[in-house]
């Protein structure tokens, strides 16, 4: 049996450019988006440890008022709406729908497991253009606790009808693949620009430059 191949969405799939963009214009990097996004994954640890769950695209907006009065700066209802916008927008990484397509040509299936909301993750794969290449899209709100999480693998597995050892999980987070793999998972790592894997955490079983050399690495292993 092939096992399930389930891929994280933001910075995975998705690329964070507009973000960038937008923070240079808006704030003169001052924070930047590496700030914002190192005080957003902090907020989702915490909820989940906490057990107080807010949706990731609220603590996006916590993160980015946190972060900009760290930076002596000030936030109005229009930059929360529109980094909610800029999220939802976001367009593929040039490799995403080639490797996807070449494992579903190679007869594996593919889902999505995300920290954004369910019907945000569906519009989000869905202005990207690439919902089609899903035979399943998964979000946290499964479970109300965020990835790294254990409960959260364990629940995609459950809705996917497996184990989580017929899981592949791949990420650009050292932290989302090592969480799957605690959880039982195979995981890997996608070396993303700024992307840098932990010598403190288990090795991936497998690292790849992009989704197209992700896919086909797992094809060579696993077809």
């Amino acid at each position: 049996m092939q096992p399930i191949i389930v891929f994280d969405v933001n910075e995975t799939l998705l690329d964070l450019g507009p973000v960038r963009i937008w923070f240079s214009e808006r704030f003169g990097n001052q924070p930047d988006v590496s700030t914002w996004f190192s005080e957003l994954l902090r907020l989702t640890f915490v909820s989940s440890v906490l057990d107080r769950y807010h949706p990731f695209t609220d603590l996006a907006a916590a993160a980015l008022e946190t972060t900009t009065a760290i930076h002596g700066a000030d936030t109005t209802e229009d930059d929360m709406k529109r980094i909610r916008g800029i999220l939802a927008t976001l367009p593929p990484h040039e490799d995403v729908a080639q490797g996807l397509d070449r494992l579903h040509g190679t007869g594996f299936t593919v889902a999505a497991l995300t920290n954004s909301p369910q019907g945000t993750a569906e519009t989000q794969l869905e202005n990207a253009g690439i919902a089609d290449l899903f035979d399943a899209v998964m979000s946290v709100d499964m479970v109300r606790r965020f990835k790294p999480h254990s409960s959260v693998y364990r629940a995609a597995a459950q809705k996917l009808g497996v184990a989580t050892s017929d899981l592949v999980m791949v990420a650009a987070h050292d932290w989302d693949v090592a969480g799957a793999m605690a959880s039982g998972c195979a995981g890997v790592f996608i070396t993303r620009p700024g992307q840098v894997y932990s010598p403190s955490l288990d090795a991936s079983t497998m690292t790849a430059t992009d989704i197209h050399d992700a896919a086909g690495q797992i094809i060579a292993r696993y077809a």
